[in-house]
This record gives C-alpha cells, structure tokens and sequence, in this order.
C-alpha cells in the first residue's frame, strides 16, 4: 500500500452528482442543495460484444491512419512497419466498463426507510416515507424529530435514489478483513447507511475514504467487499440531518397558481407610519392601460399610484423567499427574543385571495460567519429561525417613494364620464360616452365638442406627476387653485385631484383631499393656460411645464 493510501483519515470533500449552486446566494449549509435525480437506474453492466467491435473497429481505423502517417513522414518502408493489435487496444479501453458492479438491484420506489449513521456529525437519523407515491404526485419522505418544517425534497430524494439500483464502478477486494479497512477509512467510515425495501430486503453499506488516485471514486464496504463507487453518489449520506431543512421561507407556487396579493402591510421602528399597498381591482381588470400600471396602489401613508417594476418585489416577493442560512431549528422562546422577534424591527403582513395571511418578522440585524450583513427573520407558523440577507429583506429599508409611480391620473380616456376642471378663471365640464375613439362622442358645457381635442387635453392632464411624496397631513386654508373632478362611465372611478399654490414656485396636490405630491407652481399656470386656448384648435397645447 502506498503512502497516499496509508495516510490519516480525513474528512473529504464533496460535490453531490447533480448539485446545483445559486449563483450570488449564500448558504448556511457546508454544501450545495443536490437536484433530485428523478432517472437514477442501474448502472451500466459492460457493453455487449457487437457495440465493442464497433468501438474496436473504429479505433483500429483511427490507430491505423495515425501509424500510417508517421511510417510516411518518417520516410520508412510500409514492410518495415510494426503490425498494431487494435482489437487488443479496444478491449483495454473498454476494460473499465466491464468492471462495473450491481450491488443493489432494489428499486426507489421500494424504499421504506433509510438509517443514518454520521461519524463526522456524531448523528444519527432516520429517512421515512412520509406519503407513498400515486399516480399525481411523486412519494414525499421525511427525517424522523423534522417533520413541522420545511424540508428540501430535493435534496431528500437524493438518499432515496442514489443508492437504489447502485452499481460499484469496480470491486476492489472481496472478504476484505476488518485488519485492512482503516487503509479505505472504513474502521470508522463517514457514513454507515442500511435501507429498508417494502420486501423486506436490507441493503448496508459504509463510506470511507476517497481514492487517492481518483477523487471522483470512493471507497465502500458492502458484505465485508470493497467496492470503489462514484464520489458523488456517496456525498449526501454524509450531511447532518440539518442540512436537508429547506432554506426556503415560503414556497413559490409558480406564476398559474400563485394567489393575489389582497393586501400587504409594512410596520418598521424607523417609520411613524405603516406603508399599505392593496390590491386595486379596477386596474387590475382594466387592460387598456398597457402594464404601464401596477395591479396595487399605495393606500398608506399616501394614495399613489404604484412603479410596476419597483413595487413587484415588494409585494410578491415573499414567495419563493430564500434566507442565507437556517439559524435555528426549532427555537424557543429565549431564542427568539435573542433574535429580536420579542419586539421586531420589521413586520410584514400579507394577506392573500386564497384566504391565507403571512406575518414575516425581522428582528436584529447581525452577520453571518461568511461575512454576509443579514437579519433574523421568523415566519409565524415555521418551526424555524432563519437569517436573509440584507439585499433579500427589502421591507426592512424601502420607503414610500422608492416604489411610487408619481402619474396622477390614469384613467383610460375613453371610459371618461365626465371630467370637470375648475380654475380661479374658468370652469370646463366635459361629458363623454362611447368605448373608444370611433363611437366616443364628448360634450363641453353641454355643448357638442370636438373628440380629439378633448383627448388632447386629458393627454396632457396624464403627463402631469409629482416632484416628491407630501407627507404632511394638512391642508392649505383657503380654495384650491385648481380642482379636477373624474368619473368613469361604469362609476368604479370617482375621485377629486386638487392643486394647491403654496409659494411663488412651489404647490402641493391632494387626492380626494389627502395631500400627496409636492409640485412646481408652473403646473398650475400650464392647466390655466391650456384650458384657455382649448376652443383654437390651431394653438397646440402645452404638454410639459418645466
């Protein structure tokens, strides 16, 4: 036995067969989640003798036209060239295919039960079917003491599979005695495994040692035999029971089934109001808008319109929700009130269509050991404590006018019923029926009005929107300058939009009296202008007050 060989036992390290890494994440776990293997069967047994013939015969071809161009660059004789045995050289090559071994003919879907035994973790645990397949689903197993949190099924399916229908890449030696194994890591291996098929077969094995001619191969004992096994079939038995919880906070159920968003809800230390975001079912039904609008409004601390693209993680991005680690399986009240969860920092409340409400709590913030700046966080109902990333935790800094749209109108001009407009000069009341510009007719003060103009006009109303968010909750003393009533021709919409000129410069608007938006004085003077000269078609109106 070599040196390498008679080395010290040492903890490898491995990366699963089929392990997947999320690029940019961190992970509390010493290795990658592993994707289930859903096609894991038995391994190759050696080629038939027609598919080793082929093989030869194309290596002859390709061994004999490579010997044939040296001989001629050479400048040797074609008598004088050594004869090559390309039938032995493909058996050579093919050699360690016939080497593979079946070691368990038992089937996945047979297993019962898996028992676990880690050196390295000083654990041991037990893998059971939890609910058996059907013909809809695939079988759920779990570990014996985790079954109330979420487990990586993934993950899981790997010990279901990987050792089911298992071939050896070879056998080493049979009868091995119990004097040779420390040589393999096997006097007390990484991992001792014995699975328990519905037929009442068993099926133990241990693992040991990498080989060191060859990490991707491992050393196993099965039956007193020595098997050297792919590397990777082997990693996940050596996990602690802990590393198969689902770093996961809340499950996305994919886009189709996915529930609406009726209502989410953020309270913070650092903010003296909540921020409110609900679901809008007018514009969500209304599909003339293009997707410029998002589903939801702000409702608290002011009622805007949302950003589609700023406001989406916010609202939905609690689905599919992943933390940087699972700092705490099954913590206890102490523990949570070392984490903060006594008084949170953070709470959001999402509260969905299907009937289901979420309370996420984040409490202190803190860093993990791999450097990541992160913050505990407890969802209610979850028998766990997690740690997410300060990127990942978004409600914990957002404000509201990181997320708003600063649009202040956005209604569809042709669901328009009327829209009264009143400045300290002039007062235009419009009345339009119709669906769209072809059998849209309008109305100025009772009397006929020309469509596009009108459309022009409320064209301009749409480009207005607000510098900044007004948080103040009162308004000026005295009329508005300008007040803009709208209603829809279904009467879903009826809202009032008042401006308000509070210096030489300066104005605030008001949505149905609540002040919102802080604007420049310009605006107002752009409405007075464009209503004047809303009988010349000749005079273009201005779009912009800048």
């Amino acid at each position: 036995m070599s040196e390498m060989q008679e080395k010290n036992q040492e903890q490898p390290v491995y990366i699963a067969e089929n392990e997947t890494t999320d690029a940019g994440m961190d992970t509390f776990f010493a290795d990658s989640p592993v994707s289930a293997n859903q096609n894991t069967g038995t391994e190759k047994q050696g080629m038939s003798r027609n598919m080793k013939s082929l093989i030869a015969g194309v290596l002859a071809l390709v061994i004999l036209g490579a010997a044939l161009t040296i001989i001629l660059l050479l400048g040797k004789q074609q008598e004088d060239a050594q004869p090559i045995d390309t039938d032995s050289l493909a058996e050579a090559l093919l050699d360690d295919e016939d080497k593979a071994v079946l070691v368990n003919p038992e089937k996945s879907e047979d297993l019962q039960t898996i028992e676990i035994s880690n050196s390295g973790n000083s654990e041991k645990f037990k893998v059971y079917l939890q609910t058996p397949a059907t013909d809809e689903s695939k079988a759920i197993y779990t570990i014996e003491g985790l079954e109330d949190v979420n487990l990586d099924t993934g993950l899981i399916s790997t010990l279901v599979n990987n050792a089911s229908e298992l071939s050896a890449n070879s056998l080493v030696t049979e009868n091995i005695p119990d004097s040779e194994l420390s040589k393999y890591g096997l006097d007390q291996p990484f991992a001792s495994v014995v699975m328990h098929y519905a037929d009442g077969t068993d099926f133990a094995f241990s693992v040991g040692n990498p080989s060191p001619m060859d990490n991707s191969a491992t050393y196993c004992l099965m039956n007193q035999n020595l098997y050297l096994v792919k590397t990777s079939l082997m990693a996940n038995y050596q996990k602690a029971s802990t590393s198969f919880v689902s770093s996961t906070i809340l499950e996305n159920p994919g886009e189709e089934n996915q529930p609406i968003v009726r209502s989410l809800r953020i309270t913070r230390q650092n903010l003296d109001y909540d921020i409110l975001l609900e679901y809008d079912e007018e514009t969500a039904s209304d599909d003339t808008v293009g997707g410029t609008a998002s589903k939801h409004r702000m409702t608290e601390p002011v009622p805007v319109f949302l950003n589609v693209e700023k406001s989406s993680d916010i609202i939905n991005g609690m689905f599919g929700l992943s933390a940087v680690e699972v700092a705490q399986i099954h913590p206890s009240e102490s523990d949570l009130t070392r984490a903060g969860m006594d008084d949170p920092f953070c709470t959001v409340t999402m509260q969905c269509d299907d009937g289901n409400q979420y309370n996420l709590h984040f409490g202190k913030s803190y860093t993990t050991e791999n450097g990541t700046e992160a913050y505990y966080a407890y969802l209610e109902g979850v028998n766990l404590l997690y740690g997410v990333s300060e990127t990942r935790a978004v409600w914990t800094s957002v404000m509201p006018g990181d997320i708003h749209s600063a649009n202040i109108f956005n209604t569809y001009v042709w669901d328009i019923a009327d829209l009264d407009i009143v400045t300290d000069s002039q007062e235009l009341h419009f009345s339009g029926t119709g669906t769209e510009a072809s059998d849209y007719t309008v109305t100025k003060n009772s009397e006929p009005c020309d469509t596009e103009r009108f459309r022009l006009l409320y064209r301009f109303l749409l480009n207005i929107y607000g510098d900044e968010l007004f948080f103040e909750t009162d308004l000026p003393a005295g009329d508005p300058d300008v007040e803009i009533k709208l209603r829809t021709q279904d009467g879903k919409e009826d809202y009032k939009v008042t401006f308000y000129q509070t210096s030489d410069l300066n104005g605030i608007i008001a949505f149905n009296d609540i002040p919102t938006y802080k604007i420049r004085s310009s605006c107002m003077d752009t409405i007075r202008h464009n209503l004047e000269i809303f009988d010349n078609p000749d005079e273009d109106f201005i779009l912009t007050w800048q």
